[in-house]
């Protein structure tokens, strides 16, 4: 494991529309978070029914920050550019949506061939947290601070995403 953690998360109009909320936060080692990006944009296109019940909801303290996806884009690009180095790269659940930023990212230009997260590691594939860092985390004692929503919250899910992370390494150490 490495110094830091750069958790990554987005929530998208669909499992394969863009997205319209990023977030990602920088951990040491210890858990402590030491920097964060959170970035909303409105929907262009209808919204996923699914979306709009379950999601909409929990981002309702995000502000929109930025007037399209190219935008939020390019500026989540450039947190993750300055914080990458030294750092684990975990994602809540890589595909199709967070591995859908990195390819939309070097699509545009914003992200060299070289920038992507390599290793990308999707904690959902883990098998002792099986696809649910909220059951893992449930079944851990583990509590995440309520962030303006819960899960479906890219902050929440990043600090969540976090935290089963560093619980699951310091139990195979």
């Amino acid at each position: 494991m490495n110094k830091k953690i750069l958790s990554i998360d987005a929530e998208c109009n669909g499992l394969w529309g863009k997205a319209f909320a990023i977030a990602a936060t920088l951990h040491n080692s210890q858990g402590k978070e030491i920097k964060t990006f959170i970035g909303r944009c409105p929907i262009k296109e209808e919204v996923n029914p699914w979306v709009e019940e379950n999601v909409i909801p929990q981002i309702q303290g995000i502000k929109i920050t930025h007037s399209s996806y190219e935008e939020l884009l390019k500026d989540f690009v450039n947190f993750y550019l300055e914080n990458k180095s030294e750092s684990d790269i975990i994602v809540h659940m890589g595909l199709p949506v967070e591995s859908r930023l990195f390819i939309d990212a070097h699509n545009l230009g914003y992200l060299g061939d070289w920038d992507a997260p390599y290793p990308l590691i999707d904690i959902s594939a883990i098998k002792e947290i099986n696809t649910s860092v909220d059951s893992y985390n449930t079944t851990h004692g583990i509590i995440i601070d309520d962030c303006c929503g819960g899960t479906h919250n890219p902050l929440y899910d990043c600090r969540a995403a976090t935290m089963a992370y560093l619980h699951y390494n310091s139990e195979i150490i």
